[in-house]
């Protein structure tokens, strides 16, 4: 169930297709996205590999299975909610069109919803699908989070209790749809998903805030409650109060429950993980002297109810025991229930807090009564928040255009402002374009105007705007904003951007090595970039013949996988644009024409 010394699992691992599985559609909804985590999804989602190993930088290796997620991959998050990293990467350029920004009815509401969708497909086999229900974000967070799979396969039955979902994906189509979206639904109608294990197949699908679905937090009754929260409030402390009659459960962060009013946690059993375990990392740099300090704090959320008959109803995935889960939020909700045959409620007491209620990574919560609420940081953070709102509503930062800049290599970026009505507050603002050195400019507060950000290469071209909201000489937020690119975008930008990455000779037979090879045998994806010895002019930069295993390898790619031949072709048509000098070496360009040629009726 729950038990953190056996039941841990990678991220990654819950992408990775069924044995014999192709993915072709992957839908996620999250609140926030770290594009150094996008980049290594892909991994999974191609490669059957798990995220674990450092992905960030440009990786020649990811550039196979990036390119591919424009067709495939879609990620519905909170607008505004797409972390700055810390370096560019001209790879960031290749997922923009997979990124989706999703604005609330207000600034009070959150889109915050963890879901998977992805629809898989085998030769000869029935389509399948995969939900998975989680509480974390795509993002490289170290918390503790949650998660259900559930698997099934499409019938020729429309299956009543996927209806919910089919409003919830309704609705993320609604904020911008895909090609193959009506099969997509209409399949996803029929799919018999199978319950986790140890729980039984009577499930639901809870869609807060979509339609007229409501959290099932504010109705669900119970004689006891365990309920995992990281951030909680005490309206939804009280609500939880009412409809439980016996024992009650919290776990929470020390920070959080130290910020609630006196009484609040009245009637709770309250706990908080621990110390040792939020600063375990601390602990380790400090012993080592090296490495990068993140905590480890609870992020899970999740509300387990056991009735008088020893049975109990889970409700797990995106929603915290707060006001604006129950209220405002769009969430998601997956409810499990359980015949209590085994005491799985008692079965996750000890795991999460010991036999005893005293060993587990859990303690006994004590207030320390030195960390009130600071009245004026938060309504600084509300004024924050509602600034936010404000500057991403539609035609108060864009659209964009692109044009020639006046030495007739690069680009000009011109973003339309159009401020007007703007409640600015005591903040200033300041807005850049991404992947470039260009310096911030300040956003007018008043009037319509154009910025202009001169001289951007070709290949550092992004539809991502860096946003900063500052107070006085400290940023408040930063964050990146899609701009709607109206004109001028080059047809041949990705292209310029693999032609960067892909930079030298070594590098191109390197990566044509790995379109060559078999998934299953693609290991260390992106984490090392050791040379791959080719045997294709590898001392001097082109000048010797085909040799193996390249030449092995594309004989038999042309006898089985001749798709291979179409991806190496597309490559060469990215990086031979006519130059004199050419990555690609001379003898190679003519032995591929003359490969493709001999091919081409055989691989039709």
């Amino acid at each position: 169930m729950l038990d953190y010394r056996r039941d841990r699992l990678d991220y990654g691992e819950q992408l990775i297709p069924p044995e014999g599985y192709t993915l072709v559609r992957a839908i996620g909804a999250t609140y926030s996205v770290d594009l150094n985590t996008l980049l290594s999804i892909p991994i999974a989602l191609f490669y059957r590999q798990t995220l674990e190993g450092c992905l960030d930088g440009e990786r020649v290796q990811l550039l196979e299975a990036i390119q591919r997620c424009p067709k495939v991959l879609r990620i519905y998050h909170q607008a505004g909610r797409i972390h700055v990293p810390r370096r560019h990467n001209r790879l960031y350029g290749l997922l923009e069109e997979c990124v989706v920004g999703v604005r609330t009815q207000d600034a009070d509401s959150s889109f915050h919803p963890k879901v998977w969708m992805l629809r898989y497909e085998a030769e000869g086999k029935t389509t399948r699908y995969r939900l998975i229900v989680l509480s974390r974000n795509v993002t490289y967070d170290r918390s503790w989070d949650i998660a259900a799979t559930l698997e099934g396969e499409v019938t020729d039955q429309p299956q009543e209790r996927n209806e919910p979902l089919l409003t919830f994906t309704r609705y993320l189509l609604d904020q911008q749809t895909f090609e193959g979206a009506d099969v997509f639904l209409e399949d996803l109608r029929c799919v018999k998903f199978s319950s986790p294990p140890g729980f039984s197949g009577n499930f639901r699908f809870h869609p807060i805030g979509v339609g007229n679905y409501r959290n099932p937090v504010e109705r669900q009754r119970g004689e006891r409650l365990i309920c995992l929260s990281p951030f909680v409030h005490e309206y939804a402390l009280g609500n939880l109060r009412a409809k439980s009659s016996g024992e009650r459960w919290l776990l929470g962060r020390k920070e959080e429950l130290n910020k609630l009013p006196t009484g609040s946690l009245d009637g709770f059993e309250t706990y908080a993980l621990s110390d040792l375990i939020v600063e375990g990392e601390s602990l380790d740099v400090a012993e080592d002297g090296g490495g990068e300090m993140l905590q480890q704090n609870l992020h899970a959320k999740l509300f387990v109810y056991q009735q008088q008959s020893g049975a109990s109803v889970w409700l797990l995935g995106s929603a915290n025991a707060t006001r604006a889960a129950l209220q405002r939020n769009v969430e998601f909700l997956l409810e499990l229930r359980d015949t209590g045959r085994s005491n799985p409620f008692g079965q996750l007491l000890d795991e999460l807090l010991g036999t005893d209620r005293m060993a587990g990574v859990f303690e006994r919560f004590v207030p320390s009564g030195d960390a009130a609420p600071d009245c004026t940081k938060n309504d600084l953070e509300r004024q924050v928040r509602r600034l936010e709102y404000e500057l991403l509503l539609p035609g108060v930062i864009g659209p964009a255009r692109l044009v020639r800049s006046e030495n007739g290599l690069n680009w000009d970026l011109l973003v339309t402002l159009s401020p007007n009505g703007v409640a600015w507050g005591p903040f200033a603002v300041r807005v850049s374009p991404f992947n470039s050195e260009h310096p911030p400019q300040p956003l007018p507060q008043d009037g319509s105007t154009e910025l202009r950000f001169e001289n951007i290469n070709e290949s550092s071209l992004s539809r991502f705007l860096r946003v900063e909201i500052v107070y006085g000489n400290e940023t408040q937020r930063a964050f990146l904003l899609k701009l709607l690119v109206i004109e001028g975008m080059p047809e041949g930008r990705v292209s310029t951007i693999i032609r960067g990455i892909i930079n030298d000779r070594e590098k191109f037979f390197n990566y044509l090595q790995f379109l060559l090879t078999d998934g299953a045998d693609k290991e260390a994806l992106g984490v090392q970039d050791a040379p791959i010895e080719s045997g294709v002019g590898a001392d001097d930069g082109g000048s010797g013949s085909i040799q193996s295993p390249i030449y092995e390898q594309l004989l038999i790619a042309a006898s089985r996988r001749p798709k291979r031949l179409k991806d190496i072709d597309d490559l060469m048509g990215q990086l031979i644009l006519g130059e004199e000098e050419s990555i690609v070496p001379p003898d190679f360009q003519a032995f591929w024409r003359a490969f493709r040629s001999i091919t081409s009726e055989t691989t039709r």
